[in-house]
């Protein structure tokens, strides 16, 4: 009876080895949890709450040996997320830019990029040829867009985005401003679409994307836009990090989907355009 109980105690204590070797290796393979802020979905880039997308799976991809989940929030919550405790990592930062105390962050390397197209609705035929037109329109952009699309483009604007800060406090609508800086991509498009006399300027992958989506039952041809001829800097990002070794680690991982051509496949997969290839 003895022998039986030794050798049940035995089993037990290999079966609870076994399990706990298993749970072990379980967790190693999920790898270190990392939450990663980013933007609202804004296809192609992020979609399906942010569980599909070509900026989603670049992270992912970059990041093998971790976990990575993500919390979306508009433009200006993702800068102050770290500093929140809502995330470990922002996305779509632009080092020097993005915060106030940079150097309490560390950048990694751009890893993904914007081609800028200047939109505007077609039956108002907008001769649109130079950045100094820009001027002469009302403006829907993204928040902080002067500080990525070159310095031409923030001095023109300049007298622009004071008089916007002046109605913001004066409580003046949309429909009176002249420049307007939206919370995220789905917001930029709705505000677009929504104004017959207005511009924008955003990724053309994105704005067709919305363009559809956001429709609100009212169906949108890219035949009512004109896409201007007029070349923009494409808007490169970076990632913002907590610590140095998570940010080494992105890198290393974002210089090897570059090499294999895992990056290239991936543009080519969601209909990203060869410029805004960061691996070149």
């Amino acid at each position: 009876m003895q022998n039986i109980s030794l050798k049940q105690l035995l089993m037990l204590a290999i079966l609870l080895g076994c399990t706990l070797f298993t749970f072990a290796a379980d967790k190693l393979a999920l790898g270190k949890p990392l939450k990663v802020a980013i933007e609202f979905d804004t296809p192609p880039y992020v979609e399906n709450h942010a569980k599909e997308g070509f900026e989603v799976e670049v992270i992912k991809r970059s990041l093998p040996m971790y976990s990575v989940t993500f919390v979306q929030l508009p433009w200006k919550k993702i800068s102050e997320a770290i500093k929140d405790g809502v995330a470990n990592v922002e996305a779509n930062a632009t080092e020097g830019v993005t915060h106030k105390n940079p150097d309490d962050y560390y950048y990694s390397k751009n890893y993904i990029g914007f081609v800028n197209s200047v939109i505007s609705h077609k039956r108002k035929a907008y001769e649109i040829e130079s950045v100094e037109n820009l001027a002469e329109h009302k403006i829907i952009i993204w928040r902080g867009a002067h500080l990525s699309l070159g310095p031409e483009f923030n001095r023109i604007t300049e007298a622009l985005r004071a008089n916007e800060k002046k109605s913001n406090n004066v409580k003046q609508t949309d429909a009176k401003k002249m420049y307007i800086e939206a919370d995220d991509s789905p917001t930029q498009v709705k505000l677009f679409w929504g104004d017959p006399a207005s511009v924008t300027i955003m990724d053309e992958a994105i704005f067709r994307e919305l363009s559809v989506k956001l429709s609100d039952k009212q169906e949108r041809s890219m035949e009512e836009v004109k896409f201007h001829k007029l070349h923009l800097p494409v808007t490169k990002f970076k990632m913002a990090f907590k610590d140095c070794k998570t940010r080494d680690d992105f890198n290393k991982g974002l210089k090897k989907i570059c090499s294999s051509g895992e990056y290239a496949k991936l543009m080519e997969k969601y209909g990203i355009p060869p410029k805004a290839n960061i691996c070149e």
